[in-house]
């Protein structure tokens, strides 16, 4: 009896392993490979939003003002309140000129003929001013009070105890102040104002119960910066 063996059955064996190799092989080539595309894509989302990100820190970094440019515009912003407050100050000044020529304006409006006129413009806080001018025409004194005076300074004050002599000289005398109607600060300072000019006459022994005081509401036009001192 003889055994007799194929050349073949060892070609049959070679083959199943050979393509199980192979096989492995291209799974993990195809592994690897999405692996790395996976990696490429991550690397290229990473770089797109790094590059967003410095784009917009740039963008912010161009919009904010260099030290010199912010340095000048302080310097014009300056030089701009500096301007505007000397414009202001002018502007005040103005007014105070134009209200102080209104007043005199209306003094010598209502100042009739036979009226002595005094000036005063010296105010509370400051009462170290002098004596714009008094004149002497025989019937009455008008002291007028410029803007916001109620006091009358040294000066002042001599110079209308000379223009009030003559009516000191009598003995008595009559107060006359009229204010606008429904002012209560006008009706203050008209007050003020007559019991400077009351003092005065008190100071030139003139009896307090013989000095009459009168404070009588007139137009809203009146003039509470006027005060009349006549005989009584």
């Amino acid at each position: 009896m003889s055994i007799e063996t194929s050349q073949e059955d060892g070609a049959d064996i070679f083959w199943p392993g050979y393509v199980d190799a192979i096989a492995n092989l291209v799974l993990n080539l195809l592994f690897m490979l999405t692996i790395m595309i996976v990696a490429v894509f991550m690397f290229a989302l990473e770089l797109s939003r790094h590059k967003e990100n410095s784009a917009a820190v740039t963008a912010a970094e161009s919009n904010l003002p260099t030290p010199v440019a912010a340095l000048e515009s302080e310097n014009r912003q300056i030089q701009v309140n500096e301007i505007v407050q000397q414009k202001d100050a002018q502007i005040q000044q103005l007014q105070q000129q134009l209200q102080a020529a209104q007043q005199q304006a209306l003094v010598k409006n209502s100042i009739s003929g036979k009226q002595r006129v005094v000036i005063a413009k010296t105010p509370l806080p400051q009462p170290d001013k002098d004596l714009e001018r008094a004149a002497d025409s025989g019937s009455g004194v008008v002291v007028s009070f410029e803007n916001d005076a109620v006091t009358l300074s040294a000066s002042e004050a001599d110079t209308l105890k000379n223009t009030l002599a003559s009516i000191a000289a009598n003995g008595s005398a009559k107060i006359s102040v009229t204010v606008p109607k429904g002012f209560s600060e006008a009706k203050r300072l008209g007050f003020y104002r007559a019991m400077a000019v009351r003092n005065q006459l008190i100071e030139m022994k003139v009896p307090a119960d013989k000095i009459d005081v009168a404070i009588t509401e007139g137009p809203a036009t009146a003039n509470n910066a006027r005060v009349l001192v006549t005989t009584k």
